[in-house]
């Protein structure tokens, strides 16, 4: 009998022993935002993991929210609340997310690419957690940090220091995750900065393509704006008006104002000098803002591109057909691929509503929903997009590369096109 216990304890001491082993090994479930998730929308291997980080850079104090692949030996839920602290009289407005807070990484399986994600102009950190959530279970290091231009700062920083420091602070992150990465580091050995892409929505879309090679041209937008004034038209969810027209002098500021921030002694007669980001190896642009590169500004970008737009967004400045599909045949890449989301807003990369219910209360649903895509399905498709281009681009996945083969797209409401896949 006393043999028995023996065993029986033996047993159950290898069982307790096993079980954070085993909820670890069977990994996250692999679902998508709804049943019908595309592959890449699904899911992937890795848990995820979230820490908040506060530091400064050359221009300004900051908050990075970090997403990573994480350890979760005891097998709890992703869920986590952000703290959405920028408006200091309405208190820390709750944003839900799907992360583990402060779990350790998996770097057994690292290091891991790193993705610089730039939030929209006067937003902030938690703008599409969603989306760098799901980077993260692919098996990225995905940094997403509040900009000069966050919700805190809303209608108080000049455009010419915007369009300035976003690229060199894109530079600046990048420098940043090395110290994370090297020894003492919070991200010890957790990222490869061998393979670095930027990701940005909007004004981080802009900020994206001047680190990944694009050049101001503010003369070819004027030239541009001379023979079709519409080209200049605001979304109305901005205000309406027209850049072309009305606020001319919005760029003229931004032109001039930028000339002491970039060192030159005078604005330049053409292209703007080149503030490429050596280190990036691909870029996402979501609903970019690209009109003020010009075509030859944009032909500067060599580096693998996906751009994602809306056949009604007009942005900061549309329409869609020059904004978007104009600039991504402008592109001088030899792998670009281009996504167009069927009578889309501006607003279907941000987190839904159910992410932050409070938008109901200050009545901004429209940041956090579109008038025609079921955000759900909108969101699965940019995760599929999106991770399935970088899993190509940076690690070489030959099955990724081949989902974003045109013949391999179709999608009800989606246009697509690509080249070099």
């Amino acid at each position: 009998m006393k043999r028995h216990y023996g065993l029986l304890i033996a047993v159950l001491l290898l069982l307790a022993l096993a079980l954070p082993l085993a909820a670890q090994e069977e990994g996250p479930p692999q679902v998508g935002q709804r049943p019908d998730a595309p592959e890449y929308a699904l899911h992937g291997p890795y848990w995820v993991g979230t820490m908040l980080i506060e530091a400064e850079t050359e221009f300004h104090p900051t908050k990075i929210q970090i997403l990573y692949p994480a350890l979760n030996p005891d097998g709890v839920e992703e869920e986590v609340t952000y703290p959405h602290d920028y408006w200091t009289d309405q208190g820390d407005l709750p944003v839900y997310g799907h992360a583990i807070e402060d779990a350790p990484p998996d770097v057994e399986h690292g290091p891991y690419p790193l993705v610089i994600f730039g939030h929209g102009l006067n937003a902030g950190r938690y703008e599409s957690t969603y989306l760098y959530e799901h980077l993260a279970s692919y098996g990225f290091v995905v940094m997403s940090m509040d900009y000069v231009d966050n919700f805190a700062t809303a209608g108080m920083v000049p455009f010419e220091t915007i369009f300035y420091t976003r690229p060199q602070d894109i530079s600046w992150q990048i420098s940043y995750a090395s110290q994370l990465t090297d020894t003492g580091g919070m991200l010890q050995d957790a990222i490869d900065l061998e393979r670095v892409a930027a990701v940005g929505v909007s004004q981080g879309g802009l900020a994206a393509l001047s680190a990944s090679g694009a050049r101001f041209n503010f003369n070819a937008f004027r030239t541009a704006c001379s023979q079709n004034p519409q080209i200049g038209q605001l979304a109305l969810t901005l205000g309406g008006g027209n850049l072309c027209t009305d606020q001319a002098a919005l760029v003229d500021g931004v032109e001039h104002g930028m000339v002491p921030l970039a060192g030159l002694d005078s604005v330049p007669e053409g292209m703007w000098p080149s503030w490429t980001e050596e280190r990036l190896d691909a870029a996402v642009y979501l609903a970019p803002t690209s009109i003020f590169f010009g075509r030859d500004g944009l032909h500067s970008v060599q580096l693998p591109t996906l751009m994602i737009g809306g056949t009604v967004d007009a942005g900061v400045t549309g329409p869609p057909e020059v904004n978007f599909v104009q600039a991504h045949d402008a592109l001088g890449s030899s792998e670009k691929a281009l996504v167009m989301f069927s009578d889309a807003g501006h607003f279907i990369y941000d987190d839904d509503c159910a992410a932050m219910p409070w938008a109901f209360d200050l009545a901004i649903t429209w940041y956090c929903s579109d008038p025609v895509w079921d955000m759900d399905r909108a969101h699965d498709l940019i995760n599929h997009f999106t991770t399935a281009f970088l899993l190509d681009v940076l690690k070489g996945d030959e099955a990724a590369h081949a989902a974003l083969a045109p013949d391999a797209v179709s999608f009800p409401g989606i246009t697509y096109e690509a080249e070099g896949f």
